[in-house]
């Protein structure tokens, strides 16, 4: 498997998605290797080996999506050394090469050339999506050699499978949707205080439409008694966002984090009272569902892709600020609203788990292994 982020280090879903799909692998009995650019910590998974190339750098952990303009991130030329690195991987017994988004792709696709082995691509998100329609040539480059290339490109909502059919030239026969999971958690007991939290977890890019999640609170802000705003991550937007608060008069009333820890991504789960991810594009939304299946209720945008899994959530335009704020005061004036859409959240979220999302990554990879024999 070739990846990037891994726990404790990652800045989103993806680092999350390969940790519990490797849990649930390893614990089917399959053997992963997991190639990262990063010699960790990583959090151990039982089955697991990681391996990295023998100069990757180690301080500081660049996020998947903050190679460009950096502090201490990669320099140029990282990420040629790196797929250089994979294409001469020693691949052993490994029965196939299963890729997440752009970071590895001409080296998979070298490797399993090199060794005949079937390539696998797990697209999280475009370069279209992150780059809200102006995407990176390098990257964009990349992602279409791993489309074109892989035996199978595993795609984590229908809206991205479309995506890849219209704009990549992805056959659709060739093309899976596996959504993302969350692990089954009990949500803590709320801590102590009145005070109301509505809450954005995330990374603090544009795609993510954190600037409307701010123009929303700024409607809400006058109600008695008023909200705290939690905004939970980093991300290049960071300084623009901080301006944005300032210029909307709500200093006393947002509350930049910063990066966190999982501990205190359980505690601010704990805390909340309404989630809200208002993201331009969102592929899937792993910290959408993972607040849902905390209880918590949630507002998210139309495009969000756990929006096609679930009506047990607020669905709005990215763009509608005041329907935001309205769906926000509706949840934050009625108690019983809240605690029905929380339980309902809950339910549909744990339906199914990451078990059954790596029964069904397992059966693609048992559609290239057996030349499609069941």
């Amino acid at each position: 498997m070739v990846g990037w982020e891994w726990p404790p280090n990652h800045s989103g879903g993806l680092g999350v998605h390969c940790f519990e799909l490797c849990k649930e692998l390893t614990k089917m009995g399959h053997s992963v290797t997991f190639l990262s650019p990063f010699p960790g910590p990583h959090t151990r998974v039982e089955g697991v080996t990681f391996r990295c190339p023998a100069d990757a750098p180690d301080d500081p952990f660049p996020g998947a999506y903050e190679i460009r303009g950096s502090p201490g991130g990669w320099q140029e030329g990282d990420i040629e050394r790196f797929n250089a690195w994979l294409a001469r991987f020693p691949i052993g017994e490994h029965h196939l090469i299963h890729a997440h988004d752009w970071f590895g792709t001409v080296g998979a696709t070298e490797l399993a050339r090199r060794s005949g082995r079937p390539l696998v691509m797990t697209v999280h998100s475009t370069e279209y999506d992150r780059s809200l329609g102006h995407p990176w040539k390098e990257i964009l480059e990349r992602e279409r050699t791993g489309v074109a290339s892989a035996d199978r490109v595993i795609a984590v909502s229908e809206h991205l499978k479309r995506q890849l059919v219209e704009r990549y030239g992805a056959s659709p026969d060739k093309v899976r949707v596996i959504y993302n999971a969350v692990r089954p958690s009990e949500r803590l007991a709320a801590l102590t205080g009145s005070e109301m939290i509505v809450l954005y977890l995330g990374r603090l890019a544009a795609m993510k439409g954190v600037d409307t999640f701010l123009r929303a609170a700024a409607r809400v802000a006058p109600r008695t008694p008023a909200p705290l705003f939690v905004v939970a991550g980093e991300g290049p937007e960071a300084p623009r966002l901080l301006l944005l608060a300032a210029r909307l008069g709500l200093a006393d009333q947002v509350l930049f984090l910063g990066k966190i820890s999982e501990e205190e991504r359980v505690t601010l789960l704990a805390a909340a009272s309404v989630f809200v991810l208002p993201s331009v594009v969102e592929p899937f939304g792993i910290a959408a569902a993972e607040a849902m299946a905390a209880g918590i209720p949630a507002i998210v945008s139309k495009t969000s892709g756990i929006a096609e899994i679930t009506d047990s959530v607020f669905t709005v335009d990215f763009w509608d600020v005041d329907e935001f704020a309205s769906r926000i005061s509706e949840l934050l004036e009625y108690p019983t609203l809240r605690r029905a859409m929380g339980d309902a959240g809950r339910r549909s979220m744990l339906l199914e788990g990451w078990e059954a999302r790596a029964l069904q990554t397992a059966g693609v990879y048992f559609e290239l292994v057996t030349g499609g024999r069941r």
